[in-house]
């Protein structure tokens, strides 16, 4: 390699890896290598891939390292050739293309820069209390972006459905709260920042954004507190007589028929029991008699 080197110093040093460091020998990524095809005895043209076609910029190269280290070939590391680097674009292009891009970055600057004066200017405006297309504004946006999990339990607070066919929970929330007035939606924004705190109960108290809420408005917790156990004992209570439904007289008559008939065979038991129970009563003591069989 030494040796082809001062034999022709004009040779340009190639490696196998694709990058290279500046001074180092040239990198995959800035040569092509040709492979000059030869021409068919029948004189029949094929269409040649872009490594077979020759160009005024092929030179010889030697190979550095890898498989090929100390063979020389031909390459072509001029990026402005359009045979062997057809995607690699001119130096004209790449200057008009970062003449556009630098104009776009301005326009794009322009206009996020007009828009936040815009917006200071708003909010320098802005009085209390909120007119309704404030409150509307402000309310479409925290619909917009509720979670996965607030969007059905907002939904279900207003009682809003959404069908496989129709429009999403969230696009039906906001068509319908564009109806409410500005008490509504004063209403619905503290709902919206409320609507997780049922679910997250802080040690706390100063942490805890219900409980404060509900000192503000005056409400009374430990009241409310007794009258939901009172509402779920009533329900519990109203299940368990619902199960406890009294026997039907088809079922006591079936009962009688079975007492009947274990009594009519085993004869000794059936006096045995009126002796001890004069009083007996086969719907009553049915049961009883059918535990001794």
């Amino acid at each position: 390699m030494k040796k082809a080197l001062e034999t022709k110093p004009q040779l340009i040093q190639i490696s196998a890896a694709w990058n290279s460091r500046e001074g180092a020998p040239l990198g995959r990524n800035q040569y092509v290598e040709v492979e000059i095809k030869k021409p068919k005895a029948n004189g029949a043209s094929t269409r040649l891939a872009a490594n077979q076609k020759p160009c005024d910029k092929m030179a010889e190269a030697i190979v550095m390292d890898g498989g090929k280290r100390g063979q020389v070939v031909k390459v072509c590391a001029d990026p402005a050739c359009r045979a062997h680097h057809p995607n690699t674009p001119s130096p004209q292009q790449v200057e008009r293309e970062r003449a556009e891009e630098r104009k776009r970055i301005e326009k794009e600057k322009l206009a996020i820069t007009t828009r936040h004066r815009v917006l200071a200017t708003i909010l320098q405006r802005v009085s209390a209390p909120l007119k309704k297309a404030d409150l509307l504004a402000v309310t479409h946006y925290l619909i917009g972006h509720l979670s996965y999990s607030q969007v059905p339990a907002l939904a279900k607070r207003h009682k809003v459905a959404a069908k496989k066919d129709s429009a999403s929970a969230q696009e039906l929330l906001a068509k319908q709260v564009s109806t409410y007035d500005e008490a509504e939606l004063c209403k619905l924004l503290l709902e919206i920042s409320l609507l997780d705190s049922p679910y997250q109960r802080s040690t706390a108290s100063h942490n805890d954004v219900l409980m404060d809420a509900a000192k503000r408005y005056r409400v009374d917790a430990e009241k409310l507190q007794k009258a939901v156990v009172e509402d779920l004992a009533a329900k519990r209570d109203k299940k368990t007589k619902a199960k406890a439904k009294p026997k039907s007289r088809k079922a006591a008559a079936q009962a009688h028929r079975k007492v009947s008939l274990y009594l009519r065979r085993s004869a000794s038991l059936h006096s045995a029991i009126f002796l001890r129970n004069p009083n007996f009563d086969v719907e009553v003591d049915c049961f009883a008699v059918l535990n001794l069989v």
